[in-house]
C-alpha cells in the first residue's frame, strides 16, 4: 500500500511540474494520450474532417456543405480520403474526392466529394476577428506524445494580428501542431480561419482569413445562397 501511495504521489508531482497538462479531465475511453499540446478533447464537431493518406493522419479540414470540404492547399495529396462528422475519427463517414480546387494564391483548397454527407456544416463568417479576441482551433493532429489523435481536439487561442490574408494567434490553453493543418478555426459559432502554419516552440499559429476569401469559397463550392 505504501508503494502504491508513493506512485500516486509521484504521478501528481510529475503532473504539477508539467503545468497540470492532461490530468484534469478524463480522455475518451481507451485513449491515454495527452491533449492537443494543451487544450482539451472536443465534445462535438459535426463539421470536422480527418484527412487521411493510406490510412494515416495527414491533415484536418471542415465540411461546408453536403459535397465540399475546405482545407489548406499544402495538404493536397492524390491519396487523400476523408473521415467526416465525428469527434472519433474512426466513426466518421468515409468519403473520397472527385475534384480538387486550389485558390491561386491563398493556402486554401476545396475538395468535391464522391457522395454527399448529411451533417451540420460550418457557416463561413463575413466579419474579421478583433485583435485581442479569442478563437477556438480544432484538429486531429499531433499531441504532446508526438502521436496523431483519434479524437478531435480543441484549444483556445488569442488573436494577435489580422491582415487581409492571415489571422495570427497565440496560445491561451493550447495551440496547433502537425496534422492540424487545414483544420477549422471558429469564433462565435462561425468559421473564421483555415489553419495554415504554426510555431510549436512559441505556441503560435497562423490561419487563412476566411472573411477575405469567403466569396471565392462560396462560388467554387456551388453555394447559391450567401452565408448570413
Amino acid at each position: 500500500m505504501r508503494i502504491k501511495r508513493n506512485l500516486i504521489a509521484l504521478c501528481g508531482a510529475i503532473a504539477a511540474s508539467l503545468g497540470g497538462v492532461g490530468f484534469a479531465d478524463a480522455a475518451p475511453a481507451g485513449d491515454v494520450q495527452p491533449y492537443i499540446i494543451g487544450g482539451e478533447y472536443a465534445s462535438q464537431g459535426p463539421w470536422a474532417v480527418a484527412i487521411m493518406v493510406n490510412g494515416q493522419q495527414n491533415c484536418s479540414g471542415t465540411i461546408i456543405n453536403a459535397r465540399y470540404v475546405l482545407t489548406a492547399k499544402h495538404c493536397a495529396n492524390s491519396g487523400n480520403t476523408f473521415l467526416i462528422g465525428n469527434v472519433d475519427r474512426t466513426q466518421g463517414q468515409s468519403r473520397r474526392p472527385v475534384r480538387a480546387i486550389s485558390h491561386p494564391s491563398a493556402d486554401i483548397m476545396l475538395y468535391e466529394l464522391n457522395l454527399p454527407v448529411s451533417t451540420t456544416y460550418a457557416t463561413l463568417t463575413s466579419v474579421q476577428p478583433r485583435v485581442g479576441s479569442t478563437e477556438r482551433v480544432y484538429g486531429y493532429g499531433r499531441t504532446q506524445s508526438s502521436r496523431d489523435s483519434r479524437y478531435l481536439k480543441v484549444a483556445t487561442m488569442r488573436v494577435t494580428s489580422v491582415s487581409s490574408t492571415f489571422i495570427n494567434a497565440t496560445a491561451v490553453d493550447g495551440y496547433t501542431g502537425p496534422g492540424d493543418s487545414g483544420g477549422p478555426v471558429f469564433q462565435d459559432g462561425r468559421l473564421i480561419g483555415v489553419h495554415s502554419y504554426g510555431n510549436t516552440s512559441a505556441g503560435t499559429s497562423g490561419h487563412v482569413n476566411v472573411s477575405t476569401y469567403r466569396q471565392w469559397i462560396l462560388y467554387h463550392s456551388g453555394q447559391s445562397r450567401m452565408a448570413a
